[in-house]
């Protein structure tokens, strides 16, 4: 694919501007405005697990293939693989196609106002101003038309290949199932490989940091599987960085092995929410929700990678907003301090108030002295003003809401 060469003219003008572009702090403005221009137009993007970071991805990486080739004498598109794994990762989801198309024209409303803004901004140059933004919109465009033409032959064959598999037919069922859509247990059912309805769910959700990495997730996912002691769990793969599972169970299956193995069942990036036991095809959508909103309180690579939601559902109900920070500010006040000492002080407090108010069990638990859980302590009660022995029913809450949000 080629188009218009430079005219001789402007060559030592482009060559300048892709030198000066291609810093990396210019690529990062750059990066920015397109990506927010986007996240603003379409603010449903944000909604959707690692999208927003996908797109800033491709906007790097077109920008960056787009200088590369800008000021040679004939044009040469390619698309960039961010682009391909974005129309991919979109098929994968089930998103519509529109949404992919939508993405190119917001970043092409956004290339013309920059084109504008740089004539406009020119100093007397050697050169004629209407010649560069016609061989500047010539070659934007081409490089535009031809990223969209690409990206919708790579969403369609993808979205083929989704369409044919059983796995896309299940989670067309899940979803119908989790909407509402599909209510009648034996259909229900059948729809899932029969999958019983009519027993306990628990819900469990897995996501890794890296979407490339999500085959990984399987195998933990029929461990877990076995840990809970479900012998034939219900997988369902929607595309992106997560795995969906159900464990149907005759009774609820005890949860309370499983923070004991998160030592050795964790996986480098992964990160698990898992919902309650509940029955039918209520218990199945409510215990995925509840299993989604445990996940909101992990983090990667870290004690916390997995969360039980019986463990955190106080926390996830109030979410984390400017009212409820608010409300967590006002109840710590000084405690709220990111230095060492002050993480210190709230880990002991809620050691101290996890135990039954007991300092020895505390100690165990944080593993150091009696004496400093009391020393501790001390110092929480002179920062909060009353006796730790009046700590509130409110305070408790917003210490557990800051350790589960705020981390670090």
């Amino acid at each position: 694919m080629s188009s218009e060469s430079v005219p001789s003219d402007l060559a030592p003008w482009l060559l300048a501007y892709v030198a000066e572009q291609a810093q990396p702090e210019q690529v990062d403005v750059w990066v920015d405005r397109v990506t927010q221009a986007i996240l603003d137009e379409m603010p449903e993007t944000g909604s959707v697990e690692g999208l927003p970071d996908t797109v800033r991805v491709t906007v790097r990486e077109h920008w960056l293939a787009f200088l590369g080739d800008f000021a040679q004498p004939e044009q040469h598109f390619h698309l960039v693989e961010a682009a391909r794994r974005l129309a991919v990762d979109l098929a994968d989801r089930q998103l519509p196609l529109e949404m992919l198309i939508r993405f190119y024209r917001v970043a092409q409303q956004e290339v013309w106002a920059y084109v504008s803004e740089i004539i406009k901004g020119l100093p007397p140059a050697d050169f004629d101003r209407a010649d560069l933004l016609m061989y500047f919109w010539n070659r934007a465009g081409v490089w535009l038309d031809e990223s969209i033409s690409q990206s919708i032959a790579t969403y369609q064959a993808a979205r083929s290949r989704v369409l044919a598999g059983a796995a896309a037919q299940r989670y067309e069922s899940v979803r119908s199932i989790l909407a509402g859509d599909l209510t009648d247990p034996r259909e229900a059912s059948s729809a899932l490989g029969g999958y019983p309805i009519s027993v306990h769910h628990t819900a469990v959700v897995l996501s890794v940091g890296d979407a490339e990495r999500a085959g990984t997730l399987e195998p933990l996912a029929g461990e877990l599987a076995r840990r809970i002691g479900a012998a034939s769990p219900l997988i369902v793969k929607p595309g992106g960085r997560q795995l969906w599972l159900w464990l149907g169970t005759r009774d609820a299956p005890s949860l309370d092995g499983l923070p004991a193995a998160a030592g050795e069942l964790a996986h480098e990036g992964v990160v698990v929410g898992v919902g309650s036991a509940a029955t039918g095809i209520a218990g199945f959508v409510a215990s995925h929700r509840e299993a989604q909103g445990a996940l909101r309180v992990t983090a990667a690579d870290t004690d916390a990678w997995l969360a039980l939601y019986p463990d955190v559902e106080l926390p996830v109900l109030l979410g984390c907003s400017p009212e409820v920070d608010r409300f967590v500010a006002r109840e710590l006040g000084p405690l709220v301090g990111e230095d060492e000492g002050m993480q210190r002080i709230r880990e002991t407090l809620t050691a101290y108030l996890d135990s039954g108010g007991s300092a020895e069990e505390a100690a165990r638990t944080l593993v150091v002295h009696r004496n400093t859980i009391r020393y501790r302590l001390g110092q929480a009660e002179e920062m909060l003003g009353h006796p730790i022995a009046r700590i509130s029913p409110q305070l408790a809450v917003a210490l557990r809401h800051h350790a589960l949000f705020h981390r670090g």
